[in-house]
């Protein structure tokens, strides 16, 4: 090994040691309640010496959540692309979030519960950043949706009110056990899978009818102002960007 490999590989050591002292203290105390001197201490640094790393507490912060973006994104791509169908590869999608969940518990936690606190703060590079690993992770499903809208699997509704459907649900629940856990009666694993199945029944509901089920209630007690069973929501809604 050269010696500039040996020093690069020191330096990233040294930083992934901030990067996993900091996601630890932002996430049992919180991102404002903690400091740089407290991630300095507990990273075994000074702070002159920690900035010449990280010139702030939210580069820390959004190097983080850049980490686990590309992590995530990296996981889907892999686990879609060795799947036939859409909903195979959907199922693989959430998948792989929960696996993430499992193992990087504080993913969730910095970028869905405390990022309201750091983003006003964020740098426009960071922003545009972390934008960019969003899409990343984003257009994966996209792709995949428009491939199955191609094949004649899913409905075909703008991808992207699909992708948003799919997040908002997920990330939904999520929030909602993060919340209100204690008031459920059923884990957030069962759910999600709740979540996934009526998913997939409205995308893989083609023509764009009423299950059998929801058609018998339909008939029996129509409710005033209901829509036709003709066409779903997202396609009676206007496009959005």
């Amino acid at each position: 090994m050269s010696s500039r490999d040996r020093l690069s590989r020191e330096r990233q050591a040294r930083i992934d040691r901030i990067l996993e002292q900091a996601e630890r203290l932002f996430v049992d105390k919180g991102y404002a309640s903690t400091t740089v001197d407290d991630i300095a201490r507990q990273a075994d640094f000074s702070r002159t010496a920690l900035y010449q790393y990280f010139r702030s507490k939210e580069d820390m912060y959004a190097s983080i959540l850049e980490r686990y973006t590309d992590l995530l994104a990296d996981r889907v791509a892999q686990a879609t692309a060795g799947k036939a169908s859409t909903a195979e590869k959907i199922r693989a999608f959430l998948g792989e979030i929960r696996r993430m969940i499992r193992e990087k518990p504080g993913f969730f936690e910095l970028y869905f519960i405390q990022r309201h606190q750091v983003q006003p703060r964020l740098s426009e590079d960071w922003k545009l950043r972390l934008n960019e690993k969003r899409r990343r992770l984003e257009n994966v499903f996209r792709e995949a949706y428009q491939e199955g809208i191609r094949k004649g699997e899913v409905r075909p509704i703008r991808y992207k009110d699909a992708s948003n459907l799919f997040f908002a649900q997920v990330m939904g629940m999520m929030l909602l056990h993060e919340y209100y856990g204690d008031e459920f009666d059923v884990s957030l694993e069962e759910h999600l899978d709740q979540c996934l199945a009526v998913y997939l029944e409205f995308v893989q509901n083609l023509d764009g009818r009423q299950p059998p089920a929801q058609r018998r209630e339909t008939t029996a007690a129509p409710s005033e102002g209901a829509e036709s069973p003709g066409k779903g929501a997202f396609e009676n809604a206007p496009g959005r960007s």
